[in-house]
């Protein structure tokens, strides 16, 4: 019984520290916070250049509408996302294609997409930009 615990407790061990940077991973953590859960702060984690620098100028227009604790007052739409397309620029950047599906409560779902450009810098993936359009 003794090892059955053991072997679980290295099972959740291995899944808690797995490499969380890779492009994918990074690109995918950055639509989740930002866009699923309008986290701006934890997707600036995820960002460099001028991708952070549009983050910490809507943190700051934001500031206003948030609450004490930092969340947005106003009752968020739902969203779900999914990964279109992948492409390689060379070895150190990788563009990313979403949708996005979004439904507000009383109005019919709306969808946009969102490009994501991840940039391998100091040995750390990360976004450099990011955009998103109408379909």
């Amino acid at each position: 019984m003794k090892s059955r615990w053991i072997g679980l407790s290295l099972l959740l061990f291995t899944f808690s520290c797995s490499n969380r940077n890779t492009p994918e991973n990074v690109a995918e953590d950055f639509v989740y916070n930002y866009y699923l859960h309008a986290d701006q702060e934890a997707a600036l984690l995820l960002s460099h250049s001028l991708a952070k620098e549009k983050l910490k100028a809507e943190i700051e227009r934001l500031r206003g509408v948030r609450g004490q604790n930092g969340a947005l007052e106003e009752q968020q739409p739902q969203i779900k996302y999914e990964r279109l397309g992948k492409k390689v620029e060379d070895n150190h950047q990788i563009f990313f294609r979403y949708r996005l599906t979004i439904k507000n409560a009383g109005t019919s779902d709306a969808r946009r997409n969102a490009v994501i450009l991840t940039e391998l810098i100091d040995g750390k993936w990360k976004v450099v930009n990011f955009d998103e359009y109408s379909e």
